[in-house]
């Protein structure tokens, strides 16, 4: 009887497929710190971008043409090279989303948040997008409204105030019920956006003054936390579009829409 000696060499390989057959393979750990298209594309970033519904021109329910921040939002992912997930949801039911990680990412002005919720750890800011503006509204032109100190105020339900510890909250469901709301005589005061205040005041022939300055500031990205490794490119992306202008495109696209839409008819 004979006998082939194998060397320790083929042992090793031996005993290695072996294992290898008998078990899954264990990849190596991946660092999803790590900013590459590949760890990118595996990221599907979900967004709530809807405000109360009826934040024109922001925000528009229409499917052809969704509005500022939609069009804002799509170019910014596409130029980043992400994926996202637009969640139209409540502004209430939104900040709850966020705060759990239901989704992974709004859009807001600093300028209406308290400094707690600036130093909040659970987010990080992207640079800035476009400039926003909000005032303190009445039916007509009166005094300036220097304090809001104790006065009832009409605000949105949902929306961030940062001084809304100081005034007594009428919250209603949109921007459009608020002008409602002070055409009928409910309340004396709202705080709305420029823009939304201009269309909804045409749209629904409401009377009203802008009385007061009560915030201003530039749109954000609000991102959770874990995705912090995104923020470079999310900057990259808004930088470039704001160097080619189509930022400002976006926006001006909207005003002219609005200003079409409120040409009288003299037919």
């Amino acid at each position: 009887m004979s006998f082939t000696l194998i060397s320790p060499f083929c042992i090793l390989l031996l005993l290695t497929s072996w294992l290898l057959s008998g078990q899954d393979v264990i990849a190596a750990p991946v660092d999803q710190h790590t900013d590459t298209p590949a760890t990118r594309e595996a990221v599907t970033l979900k967004y709530s971008i809807s405000g109360s519904g009826t934040f024109y021109p922001y925000f528009t329910n229409d499917p052809q043409h969704p509005g500022i921040l939609p069009d804002l939002v799509t170019r910014i992912l596409t130029q980043s090279a992400l994926a996202g997930e637009n969640i139209v949801l409540p502004a209430k039911r939104t900040n709850r989303y966020l705060e759990s990680g239901k989704i992974d990412f709004d859009l807001i002005s600093p300028a209406w948040l308290k400094a707690s919720q600036l130093t909040d750890p659970q987010f990080v800011f992207s640079d800035a997008m476009l400039l926003i503006r909000e005032y303190v509204v009445t039916r007509a032109a009166t005094t300036p409204v220097n304090s809001l100190a104790g006065r009832m105020v009409g605000t949105v339900r949902g929306y961030y105030y940062h001084d809304d510890d100081e005034f007594v909250r009428a919250d209603f469901e949109s921007e459009r019920a608020l002008l409602q709301a002070l055409k009928k005589g409910r309340i004396d005061m709202a705080i709305i956006g420029d823009l939304p205040a201009q269309y909804w005041s045409a749209q629904d022939k409401v009377t009203l003054h802008f009385n007061q300055l009560h915030s201003q500031g530039t749109l954000h990205i609000r991102l959770r936390a874990e995705h912090a490794h995104l923020l470079p490119v999310l900057n990259r992306a808004i930088q470039t579009l704001r160097d080619t202008g189509q930022i400002t495109r976006i926006e001006t696209d909207y005003l002219q829409r609005i200003a079409s839409e409120q040409v009288p008819d003299n037919e």
